[in-house]
């Protein structure tokens, strides 16, 4: 009896343990095909092969000595579309460090001889998640240039985010995700750039008109007065409240009256933004939810504008990261941009 008792118990655990090792090796990652947000419940153990991502450089001063993994969650993917490719990671508990590593995988997805482009190891003890700027979100945005920040944050200017990928069609990737705190919590994960994935899709064309039927010749028309002087184009605004404003993507719209929404799509942690349109605010002070608020925004006349996302509160941590849909009345086009203590994400606008 008590040998069915422990074989039982034996191989619950190991059915539990089995259930925490989801995507935990290079070998069963999770294979994605859209640039959106993914949501991992739980994370927690090495999977079957703990030994496949050691004498990692960035992780060589950690107390690992070199092992990347830790709770660990692989996700690949292949490119369908060169371009750049971003994303920001989102520790479900706000306390805990997160470290990733990116690899380029060969030609046939073989994992045994994937190649390091990105290293993040830096970090910090969970009572300086707050003030620290190696914790909170972490990943891969625009106006980062290093590739690689070791464990630690002992370097004056470490922070939690590396210069994002360019890459290339049909080339294959795979990230590590490690949870170095603890066992369990999971995390979002929120994909950017101008890259596309397979399963991403191109706006769709506007509906081609059919040919008219020759009309009846009509009288030519009066002349028409002068056409008013063209209106000068909008210089980008180089700072707003003593930020800089940073410009990293272009939207054409085809009306001027716009509609807006903003929403936090991670944690609703208290962040508060406020919207500059050009050099003007037009929405002030307003508290990011996880369900979006929508505006319509007249856009004044010209033929390019700038729209800036400006934080007036970080909540529990920084920086602000919103998302923004803006629907023109024949598109809708959804971006993310970032707000920092020293500068400002802004999209270019352009009146098509």
């Amino acid at each position: 009896m008590t040998r069915i008792v422990a074989l039982f118990t034996g191989c619950l655990l190991s059915a539990v343990l089995a259930a925490g090792q989801a995507n935990a090796d290079c070998s069963s990652a999770m294979d994605i095909c859209k640039k959106q947000v993914y949501h991992i419940d739980r994370a927690g153990g090495e999977g079957l092969d703990n030994s496949e991502a050691d004498f990692v450089a960035c992780f060589m001063n950690s107390v690992n000595f070199g092992n990347a993994e830790q709770n660990s969650t692989w996700i690949k993917f292949e490119v369908a579309k060169s371009g750049t490719l971003t994303f920001a990671i989102t520790p479900h508990r706000l306390t805990d460090d997160i470290d990733f590593v990116v690899f380029k995988l060969p030609d046939n997805g073989d994992c045994d001889n994937k190649q390091i482009v990105r290293c993040m190891a830096a970090g910090a003890p969970p009572e300086e998640a707050f003030t620290s700027p190696c914790m909170g979100e972490t990943g891969l945005r625009f106006g980062e240039t290093d590739t690689s920040e070791d464990a630690g944050c002992a370097d004056t200017l470490d922070n939690a985010w590396l210069a994002p990928l360019k890459v290339v069609e049909k080339e294959k990737y795979v990230i590590l995700v490690s949870n170095v705190s603890s066992a369990g919590p999971g995390f979002s994960i929120r994909f950017g750039g101008s890259a596309k994935l397979p399963c991403d899709e191109d706006p769709k064309p506007l509906a081609k008109k059919p040919d008219a039927k020759p009309a009846t010749p009509k009288p030519l028309p009066k002349p028409k007065p002068p056409a008013p002087p063209a209106v000068a184009e909008v210089a980008k605004p180089d700072s707003i409240g003593g930020r800089a404003v940073e410009v990293n993507e272009t939207l054409k719209v085809k009306n001027r009256t716009v509609k807006l929404k903003l929403w936090d799509s991670q944690i609703e942690d208290g962040d508060i933004v406020s919207v500059y349109l050009n050099d003007k605010k037009v929405i002030d002070r307003l508290y990011l939810r996880l369900q979006p608020q929508e505006f319509e925004i007249q856009l004044p006349p010209g033929k390019v504008h700038y729209l800036t996302v400006y934080a007036d509160d970080f909540g529990k941590a920084e920086p602000n990261t919103a998302m923004i849909s803006i629907f023109d009345g024949i598109h809708e086009q959804t971006i993310d941009l970032v707000a920092g203590r020293k500068k400002q994400e802004s999209v270019k606008i352009v009146v098509d």
